[in-house]
């Protein structure tokens, strides 16, 4: 049994530095677990160069963490095998392969307080040969990526980066009623991995127009489900220009409703702010402009029925009105509003 355990600790901005610490008696419910290996994750990139880090409140909720105190340990995707346990430990024994969300990873040993909230699973038995392959905690994100694609018979699903998450996220929608599956990288090598685990078609936005090549292998229809898995803005805004819907005539016969993934963490300084709260929260985000609407003139019918039922009293906010001749006043009151102004109108 080791009485020596080695830890990674990041004592400063992008300096690592491997200490040894004294093993202490394990607790009643405490397990020790020996660590065969640990993902490397982007999520922990702004850790790394110093720039925030995830904290946790005492209720156990998330924020952005700007104030980093080192040293700190680092590591959150560990497969490992039980060296011993506690004395009151029950549902763990000896042997057990144990992976999830565990920290510290980077480390020769951690030991796990079962008291607290927990998010690790034993592995079965037929994959403890391989165990140091699986890992849980990213295997988990791709799950919850497939699951949430969902994409129907017929659709095109397109992966914006094809690192380690956009394959995986191929192979799992591979066998899918989608028709196309496409992956996009500025890495040839990378699609051709994504050949092998079931993209129909690649493109590299170095080589080719992207959006002129979805254009036609969807005949205009463009994607349904995209998968942005970058963080970077350039891949979000890829994504948004490569969604089906928003051509001439869209109120008239809307394509849109299509669908946006974005499980990576948009580190990148100006959006940090809500890129972790994107995280955090993991909400549904729907883009409600008049193309959200797949029957717009029923919408419309709908609109005027709220109003005469008085459910939207839009008359009670139009604040103010302004002539023709003084547009100039109206836009200026809009763009600086004061007098109470809510909402204006010009009457000719």
């Amino acid at each position: 049994m080791t009485t020596k355990i080695r830890v990674a600790q990041l004592v400063a901005p992008k300096k690592i530095k491997i200490i040894e610490e004294e093993l202490r008696p394990l607790k009643s419910n405490e397990i020790l677990i020996r660590v065969l290996s640990c993902g490397l994750c982007h999520s922990e990139m702004p850790t790394y160069l110093g720039k925030s880090g995830i904290g946790m409140n005492d209720d156990g909720s998330y924020f952005k963490d700007v104030n980093i105190n080192y040293p700190m340990v680092i590591g959150h995707e560990p497969v490992g095998v039980i060296e011993d346990t506690g004395k009151e430990v029950k549902n763990y024994k000896i042997g057990d392969y144990i992976s999830g969300l565990i920290k510290p990873g980077f480390a020769s040993y951690v030991v796990v307080d079962l008291n607290k909230p927990l998010m690790l699973i034993k592995l079965p038995s037929e994959l403890t040969e391989n165990a140091k392959y699986c890992l849980v905690e990213p295997l988990t994100c791709i799950s919850n990526i497939v699951r949430a694609a969902t994409p129907e018979y017929g659709d095109y699903v397109a992966v914006i980066g094809c690192g380690f998450m956009g394959l995986l996220s191929i192979s799992g929608l591979a066998r899918s009623g989608a028709f196309e599956l496409v992956a996009i990288d500025l890495d040839d090598y990378r699609l051709e991995c994504a050949k092998k685990y079931g993209a129909t078609k690649t493109i590299n936005p170095k080589k080719e127009n992207t959006k002129e090549a979805i254009n036609n292998l969807t005949k205009g229809h463009g994607i349904d489900v995209v998968i942005e898995i970058t963080g970077r803005m350039a891949g979000f805004s890829l994504a948004c220009d490569i969604l089906r819907g928003g051509g001439p005539g869209a109120l008239a016969n809307p394509q849109g409703r299509g669908k946006i993934l974005i499980p990576s963490l948009y580190g990148i300084p100006e959006i940090m702010d809500a890129g972790y709260n994107l995280m955090f929260k993991s909400p549904v985000i729907h883009s409600v402009h008049p193309f959200y609407s797949l029957n717009y003139r029923e919408d419309m019918k709908r609109a005027i029925e709220g109003y005469r039922r008085g459910l939207l009293p839009i008359n009670e906010l139009i604040t103010h009105e302004f002539s023709l001749e003084d547009i100039d006043k109206g836009f200026k009151m809009m763009e600086n509003p004061r007098d109470n102004f809510i909402k204006g109108i010009v009457v000719p």
